[in-house]
């Protein structure tokens, strides 16, 4: 992380190539990386469905009852058809890069998060905790100032 900081503190203007931290702390030993804005959708496994609403109420769901519940419920309820598609899209996304932890439209957040931490000297990062189920997780976002890293 400190390496990140200086590069961040030697920079004159916000890109997307600044550095940021991904923390992956799902499993034990935490991994680390430091990639930059550009790479943040490569190195965190990012969805195209996950956004849309049935699918966040499923999620939701999924964490109150766990998944077979859920799925059970999702697959047989009055939007039954709309959401197997997206089931199907979710799994073949999880499939080809591992199971998403965000959305496109929070990595685009992020972005912009990177730019205002920029411009307030601190280091962009991303942690993604486990939760309860083994599926399960959280994302969060914070910064670092980068003057205390370097």
């Amino acid at each position: 992380m400190s390496e990140a900081g200086r590069e961040l503190r030697n920079r004159n203007t916000w890109d997307l190539e600044c550095p940021v931290i991904i923390i992956d702390a799902r499993s034990n030993p935490y991994r680390v990386v430091r990639t930059s804005v550009r790479g943040v959708t490569g190195a965190i496994a990012t969805s195209n469905v996950i956004d849309d609403p049935l699918m966040r109420l499923f999620l939701e769901r999924f964490r109150e009852v766990g998944a077979e519940e859920a799925l059970d419920e999702y697959l047989h309820g009055p939007e039954g058809e709309r959401f197997a598609e997206l089931w199907d899209i979710y799994n073949d996304e999880a499939q080809r890069q591992g199971l998403s932890v965000w959305s496109h439209t929070d990595a685009a957040k992020f972005v912009l998060k990177s730019r205002t931490c920029f411009d307030d000297g601190q280091l962009a990062c991303v942690a993604i905790t486990s939760g309860e189920d083994a599926d399960a997780h959280d994302v969060l976002t914070f910064s670092v100032d980068a003057c205390w890293l370097a």
